[in-house]
């Protein structure tokens, strides 16, 4: 049966996701990064200022210099994330073989999905289309759809912004001569640099004539045969679409000012342990490996770990264990970030204890998690923590969402 490989990656994602939410900075030159004089790189450019020079991982400082006019904002993780997930569920509904390669792209198996190229093609513009429609139109794709992996997410790269290209065997052998092998995914700078040095590669075609003998001699047989079919243009490996579960669930905060006040210090600390808890339960989450640290106003840094008998997903109990490995540490420098997550993730089994205290305790943690969910978050809060807030960066995103999309809530 004949593969149908998509690959989909979304184009300039942080920035386009950036422009839908802020009509604003439409067709100005902006850059997604920290700021000059904050040691901050630019995480992804506007189509505007790529086209003055600026690229990703570039130092702000740098950008700056090349186009003046730049606008250098904040990046959103949890908008990402969000705008991530939906674009997730639009293409699950096309097949259940969707492999999240990155935060912005992804493979799709359509293997008996679809019989043949046409109908492969229409569901590419279909997604396209449920994409623009759902999430708004500066989110734009583009699509490589081959026989597999490797010619799928070359095919993607091969029309930007916005392309669809089908890149079938045949069209690869013509490619192949001219195609730097770099361009190949997998083959960055250093892998590179060897097979030039080693065999005198400079094109997929120069990889395609080396001798498998000779690869699996310099590489090992793993990497050498994988090597020896990317020349030839093959790749047999599958589109894996399981999920893995999160290993462990953390936040942490630069404070505004550096802080040697302890009162304060226990308020941060706390806020961050419900952050944590409050996604644990959310996805229906417990851990019992506690960690935490602090970076002191000289950047140095230490911390530590513990392991609890029971798991648990309550951030009163969090912070209490976070705060005995902490409590020490705080005493020695001003402080200037905190950290705390839990560790040693398994789902949650909760039975009710022995004790009513406890299971009093899990009702008004419960009832709190309703009352944030309907209204909003910090609608209820631990009293100790009213009046401390972690300052974040909100991006309005979902309100800039096509009006049909927030009535329905896609």
């Amino acid at each position: 049966m004949r593969r149908f490989i998509f690959h989909i990656d979304m184009n300039s994602y942080f920035a386009s996701v950036a422009c839908q939410a802020n009509p604003f900075l439409r067709g100005k030159a902006f850059g997604v990064g920290g700021k000059p004089g904050t040691r901050g790189i630019i995480a992804a450019a506007s189509r505007e200022a790529k086209k003055r020079g600026v690229k990703t991982a570039m130092n702000s400082y740098e950008a700056l210099l090349i186009c003046p006019e730049l606008e250098i904002i904040h990046g959103d993780p949890r908008m990402y994330s969000d705008i991530t997930n939906r674009f997730l569920r639009i293409f699950r509904r096309h097949t259940e073989e969707v492999e999240v390669f990155s935060l912005d792209e992804a493979f799709l198996d359509l293997t008996g999905w679809v019989r043949n190229l046409a109908e492969a093609m229409a569901v590419a513009w279909k997604i396209k289309t449920e994409m623009r429609e759902e999430l708004g139109d500066e989110l734009t794709c583009s699509i490589g759809i081959a026989e597999n992996k490797l010619l799928a997410k070359l095919g993607s790269d091969l029309k930007k912004p916005d392309g669809i290209v089908v890149l079938t065997a045949d069209g690869a052998r013509r490619l192949w001569p001219q195609l730097p092998v770099t361009d190949l995914c997998g083959i960055a700078g250093r892998l590179g640099a060897r097979l030039s040095g080693r065999f005198g590669v400079a094109t997929a075609g120069d990889l395609g004539a080396v001798p498998v003998d000779k690869l699996i001699d310099e590489f090992g047989p793993v990497m050498g045969y994988h090597l020896h079919l990317m020349g030839r243009g093959e790749d047999p490996s599958p589109v894996i679409s399981t999920v893995a579960a999160a290993k462990s669930y953390s936040h942490s905060y630069t404070l505004p000012r550096d802080l040697t006040d302890r009162d304060e210090l226990r308020k941060v600390l706390f806020a961050l342990a419900e952050k944590v808890c409050r996604r644990m339960r959310e996805d229906a989450a417990c851990g019992r490996v506690i960690s935490a640290y602090v970076r002191y106003g000289d950047f140095s840094g230490e911390g530590g770990r513990t392991t609890l008998a029971a798991p648990i997903d309550d951030g009163l109990a969090l912070f209490r264990e976070g705060w005995r490995i902490v409590k020490p540490l705080i005493a020695r420098k001003p402080v200037r970030l905190f950290g705390i997550g839990l560790g040693d993730i398994r789902p949650i089994q909760q039975q009710a204890s022995l004790f009513e205290k406890d299971n009093k305790r899990r009702r008004v943690v419960a009832a709190a998690d309703a009352a944030n969910d309907k209204w909003g978050e910090r609608t209820v809060e631990p009293a100790a923590t009213a009046g401390t807030v972690l300052k974040r960066h909100v991006s309005g995103f979902h309100h800039a969402l096509p009006v049909h999309v927030r009535r329905k809530g896609f």
